[in-house]
């Protein structure tokens, strides 16, 4: 899982690249497009960052057993849905 920080350290470089970017294209559609790429990017590692810190929070504060759970059902969740394609394709034949 990637930690905070590391979301962060990724934020900054893609500030740097995006400032490299800048430098290195002159004024035109070629920067524009390049521009754009990096704005998108920063987004989506400033959303995952935000996520990230959401599902430590929620998990630093769960006990052993509400894990174990989710655990739990996220194993057998899989399971269950390939039984229920079974059991229905036998209902149709």
């Amino acid at each position: 899982m990637i930690t905070p920080t590391v979301a962060g350290q990724e934020e900054a470089q893609l500030y740097e690249e995006m400032r490299r970017a800048i430098d290195e294209f002159e004024e035109g559609e070629q920067r524009q497009i390049v521009l754009n790429r990096m704005i998108r990017q920063l987004r989506f590692a400033k959303w995952r960052k935000d996520r990230i810190r959401k599902i430590a929070h929620t998990v630093k504060g769960s006990s052993s057993a509400t894990l174990w759970i989710i655990l739990a059902t996220g194993a057998l969740a899989p399971v269950l849905l390939f039984s229920m394609f079974i059991w229905v394709s036998l209902w149709v034949e």
